[in-house]
């Protein structure tokens, strides 16, 4: 009776090593596997576009609540949004997403843990930032409270700095001082576009006025390049190849036109463009990127060509269908524009009563009415068609980048003691 008592307790103690053993060994596998799908996770928030990926933490407050931080930290994302160069996620965003995959990282004020987040993300920037409360002298002489803004921006991949920056605002200029500081973030952070589509006359882009791109702006054109390994697989790893600088001519709100003044392959439809709107940032870009361009068409093997006589008759045939073209354009828009001012000065004339018109004759005013917008459209369209063959004509080097067409007629130019009036005949 003693024995089995004893070989029963003793079954009764394995069965229960047993069962401790499995959970342990259940949970550290759910531990592992939860790290696994963490580092495999990819959180989303950020739209889907070539805006610069921002990952905004909360603001580290001294002498303040964590609750004023917050509300400036939202003032600050809505106006580095409103800059049209970033898609931005805040941190009540990515709080509600990171304390589900990871607890430990919630409410992040830092760039060690920011980092974290920000690769979780697939963010391509990180801002961290302290706010501190102090108090400053107004215009008056008089104390008055303020705060102390100062904030970082840190590359996820590389961990460097790419910019800094601090400012001190009242509750009245709080609103005028970030959108000044989300300015200047946006100028001094690498602007990212692409070639919409490609003319004979230069390349459209989908970046523009709201991103800041004026005339005359230069702007660096790469294209995407795939490496093998030594396998001879072909990485994913997003790695471009500088192909050529362009120059704007033509702004609209959200495009512009460019022409290519450099070059070491032809730019195609889906080729990424790269500037600054900060003017030190851009011409070190620029200038980097010419000695690159430069370099890579010195390195290129060398070819013996036989030029025959096709190349140089096809450049002039070029030439002389450009010519064509616009001498066309040019004598439909001196034709328009003479209709247009002489069906003008006649709607004038019969509207001033100056010729007495009845009957079926009284309509004569609203004919040459028509007239007058129709012939104006029809000038209005040449002369746009014009613009557009001078630049073709200066991208393929016909004329001058300082030439610019003017129709035959009348011109009013200034003088010293009033204007004059002349006739101009171009030939």
């Amino acid at each position: 009776m003693k024995l089995a008592t004893i070989i029963g307790k003793a079954f009764l103690l394995c069965l229960t090593f047993l069962y401790f053993s499995v959970t342990s060994w259940g949970q550290s596998n759910n531990y592992q596997g939860n790290v696994s799908n963490l580092e495999q996770t990819e959180l989303s928030g950020f739209s889907d576009d070539e805006r610069i990926k921002l990952l905004l933490l909360n603001l580290l407050p001294a002498g303040m609540t964590e609750t004023a931080a917050a509300e400036i930290a939202k003032a600050l994302q809505l106006n580095i949004y409103n800059t049209n160069h970033f898609s931005v996620v805040g941190p009540a965003e990515w709080n509600a997403e990171i304390k589900d995959q990871d607890p430990t990282l919630a409410d992040c004020h830092d760039i060690a843990c920011g980092a974290k987040i920000g690769k979780l993300f697939r963010a391509d920037k990180v801002l961290v930032g302290t706010l501190h409360s102090e108090i400053m002298l107004n215009e008056n002489n008089e104390e008055e409270p303020s705060f102390v803004l100062s904030i970082r921006m840190v590359d996820t991949r590389t961990n460097i700095t790419n910019f800094s920056d601090e400012v001190q605002f009242t509750d009245l200029q709080m609103h005028d001082e970030l959108f000044r500081m989300a300015a200047r973030i946006s100028d001094n952070t690498l602007l990212i576009g692409n070639v919409l589509n490609t003319k004979q006359s230069g390349i459209t882009l989908n970046i523009g006025r709201a991103q800041g791109i004026k005339t005359g702006h230069q702007l660096v054109i790469s294209r995407r390049a795939s490496f093998k390994t030594d396998n001879g697989e072909k990485t994913q790893e997003k790695t471009y190849q500088n192909i050529a600088l362009a120059e704007v001519v033509q702004v609209s709100d959200l495009s512009a036109e460019a022409v290519i003044v450099q070059k070491i392959s032809a730019v195609a439809q889906g080729d990424q463009v790269q500037t600054y709107i900060d003017k030190e940032k851009l011409i070190s870009l620029i200038s980097q990127t010419r000695k690159e361009l430069d370099t890579q068409k010195r390195l290129k093997p060398k070819k013996r060509v036989i030029r025959l006589r096709q190349p140089a008759g096809k450049e002039s045939s070029d030439y002389a269908l450009w010519s064509n073209r616009f001498r066309q354009s040019k004598i439909l828009h001196d034709r328009w524009l003479y209709t247009t001012a002489g069906a003008g000065g006649a709607t004038i004339l019969f509207l001033s009563g100056m010729i007495k018109l009845s009957g079926v004759m009284s309509a004569i005013p609203w004919i040459a009415g028509a007239g007058t917008v129709y012939s104006g459209i029809r000038y209005f369209h040449y002369r746009d068609l014009m613009n557009e063959f001078s630049t073709e004509g200066r991208s393929l080097g016909f004329i001058s980048s300082s030439f610019t067409p003017q129709p035959s007629g009348w011109h009013l130019n200034p003088v010293p003691k009033g204007f004059q009036i002349a006739w101009v005949k171009r030939f």
